[in-house]
C-alpha cells in the first residue's frame, strides 16, 4: 500500500496533477541522447592550428559538432506549492562522480498567479476546416508487412471534444516537456542555469549521494546506488547510418544491447502533405490511451507494467521492423526510440525525490521534402 502511495504521487507529479497541501518534489534527470542523420557526412579536418576545443566555443559550433555523438544531460527541478518568497534559496551537493563541483544552485522561477477558469460547457470552439480536414493514420507492432486491421485512422474532425481535450494535453505536455516553467502557481527551482551550463562528461557517473538544502521547502538526502546511472548510448547496428534509408521497403532497426535497460519504446512520425499524420509505433497492441502516454521519464513500475502489456519492448530486446512504404508518401518522417533504466526514490520526506534515468536515439529519415535524401529509390505501393 505504501509504495502505490508513493507511485501515485510522483505520477501526479510527473503529468503535472499535484497533491494539495504543502507537498514539494525533487526530480533528478539524467539522459544520453544522440541524434543521426542517415548519409551525413562527415565533419571536414580542422584548419592548422584550431583545436576541438575552440572550435566548440564557436557559436552554434558546439551543436553541430555533437551532432552524431552520445550527449549526456543532467537536469534537476524542485517543484513546490505556491510562490517562493523573494529571499528563497537552494542548492544540491552532488556526488564528486558528476564532475560538476560541490555545489549546484538552482535558479528559481515563479510564474504568474493563474486564475480559474469559469466554466465552458457551451463555449466549445468550432473546428477549423484544417482541423475537420486533419487525419492520423496509426501503425503499431514489429512487422515487414501491414498487419491486419491496420491502419487505425483517425480523423480529428470526428473526435468528441473530449477526445480532443485529451489530444491537446498530451500535445501540451510533449512541448513542456523541455520547460522548468509549465506549473501554474508552483515555484520551479531547476539546474542547469546560464552560470552553471551543466556540461556532463563522459565519464561522470550519478553514484553517491546528493544532498538538497532551502530555506523555503526543506531539505533532503537522496543516496544513487550504483545499478542507477547514465545509460549507454543507443546504437544501431542495422540499417547502416552511413547511407540514405529507403522508405519504400520494410526497415529492419537492429541495436546493440543496453546495460540495465528496463524495457524500450520506438515510434515514427511523418506527415503526407499539410493534413495527413502517419506515426507507427513499436507497441504489439493498440489501445485508444496509447494516444495519451507522456513518454518522457517513466517510472520503473510504468515501464515494467508498460513491458509486460506489451506496449513497450522488453530490455533485453535488440530488434524491431517497421512495415514496407507505410511512409513513402511523407515529405519528413523521424525516428524516435527510448530506453528506460533504473531509478531511485523516497518517501515520507519534505520534498519527496526520485532519481530517474533514459537514454534516447532520433533518426531523420527523410522523406519528399528533403531533396536529394531519396534519390533514386524505387516507386513501390504504399499500403492502405
Amino acid at each position: 500500500m505504501k509504495k502505490a502511495l508513493l507511485l501515485l504521487v510522483l505520477v501526479l507529479c510527473a503529468s503535472g496533477a499535484f497533491a494539495v497541501g504543502d507537498q514539494a518534489y525533487l526530480g533528478m534527470f539524467a539522459e544520453t541522447s544522440v541524434m543521426k542523420i542517415p548519409g551525413m557526412p562527415a565533419m571536414p579536418a580542422l584548419p592548422p592550428g584550431m583545436d576541438m576545443e575552440q572550435m566548440s566555443k564557436m557559436p552554434g559550433m558546439e551543436q553541430m559538432m555533437s551532432m552524431g555523438a552520445p550527449k549526456r544531460t543532467f537536469n534537476i527541478r524542485l517543484w513546490s506549492p505556491g510562490l517562493a518568497p523573494p529571499s528563497a534559496e537552494a542548492y544540491v551537493t552532488p556526488p564528486a562522480g558528476l564532475k560538476q563541483g560541490d555545489r549546484l544552485d538552482l535558479e528559481i522561477y515563479r510564474p504568474e498567479p493563474v486564475k480559474a477558469e469559469g466554466p465552458t460547457e457551451g463555449k466549445e470552439a468550432k473546428p477549423s476546416p484544417a482541423e475537420i480536414e486533419f487525419t492520423i493514420k496509426y501503425y503499431w507492432g514489429s512487422s515487414e508487412t501491414v498487419k491486419p486491421g491496420q491502419p487505425k485512422i483517425i480523423k480529428f474532425g470526428s473526435l468528441t471534444p473530449e477526445q480532443k481535450r485529451t489530444m491537446g494535453d498530451a500535445g501540451k505536455r510533449s512541448g513542456a516537456g523541455g520547460s522548468y516553467f509549465y506549473k501554474p502557481n508552483w515555484t520551479t527551482a531547476y539546474w542547469p542555469t546560464s552560470k552553471q551550463p551543466g556540461r556532463i562528461a563522459k565519464d561522470a557517473s550519478l553514484v553517491g549521494a546528493f544532498s538538497l538544502t532551502t530555506n523555503y521547502t526543506g531539505n533532503v538526502t537522496i543516496d544513487c546506488p550504483s545499478n542507477v546511472d547514465f545509460l549507454a548510448a543507443i546504437e544501431m547496428t542495422r540499417p547502416s547510418l552511413d547511407e540514405q534509408i529507403n522508405l519504400d521497403e520494410a526497415i529492419k532497426f537492429v541495436w546493440k544491447a543496453i546495460p540495465n535497460l528496463l524495457g524500450s519504446h520506438a515510434m515514427i512520425i511523418g506527415m503526407e502533405g499539410r493534413n495527413t499524420m502517419v506515426i507507427w509505433l513499436s507497441s504489439e497492441i493498440w489501445r485508444e490511451d496509447i494516444m495519451s502516454v507522456d513518454w518522457g521519464f517513466l517510472q520503473m513500475a510504468e515501464v515494467r507494467q508498460y513491458v509486460q502489456d506489451t506496449i513497450m519492448m522488453k530490455g533485453d530486446r535488440t530488434d524491431v521492423s517497421v512495415p514496407a512504404g507505410i511512409f513513402k508518401k511523407c515529405d519528413m518522417a523521424n525516428f524516435k526510440m527510448t530506453g528506460y533504466g533504473p531509478g531511485v526514490a523516497r518517501d515520507k520526506t519534505q520534498p519527496i525525490p526520485r532519481i530517474q534515468t533514459k537514454t534516447t536515439l532520433s533518426i531523420m529519415l527523410g522523406g519528399k521534402g528533403m531533396p536529394g535524401m531519396q534519390e533514386g529509390m524505387g516507386e513501390g505501393q504504399v499500403p492502405e
